[in-house]
């Protein structure tokens, strides 16, 4: 059973990240492609006589090789190693909600009083509150 746990969570992993996997494909294929049409292309100058041009065959080679390994590194950072965390969307916060107004209390009933002070608490207010609203108060 194992085995087929493992084989499981492997192809779901490539099915969840194949698009970062080809375009890593993408990138080595394309670092060792410029490599090879570079060096092509600096034996075909150094018969041909043309020994200027290799020195912008090789400006050419390194800026696509650099391009193909920015392009590996930003597919290996967008990798799901973290469990699918990449595809939850975010949903805003909601506010707790205001609490409730208390039922009107008859006034004979202390008792009631008592367990609707107990159920919605006033908020407690902190010093540093209280000199906020005297600042604001004066400003």
């Amino acid at each position: 059973m194992y085995h087929y746990l493992k084989w499981a969570a492997v192809s779901l992993f490539f099915r969840r990240n194949l698009r970062y996997l080809v375009l890593i494909a993408v990138g080595f294929v394309g670092i060792y492609v410029t490599d090879a049409v570079y060096e092509d292309m600096a034996d075909f100058a150094a018969k041909s006589g043309q020994t200027g041009a290799i020195g912008t065959y090789l400006l050419i080679k390194w800026a696509a090789v650099l391009a193909f390994g920015a392009l590996i590194l930003f597919s290996i950072m967008r990798l799901g190693f973290s469990g699918g965390k990449r595809g939850r969307k975010k949903e805003p916060k909601e506010r707790a909600p205001k609490k409730p107004k208390p039922a009107e209390i008859p006034d004979d009933d202390p008792i009631m009083k008592r367990l609707e002070r107990f159920k919605n608490p006033e908020p407690l207010r902190r010093k540093s509150d209280m000199v906020i609203e005297k600042r604001r108060r004066r400003g």
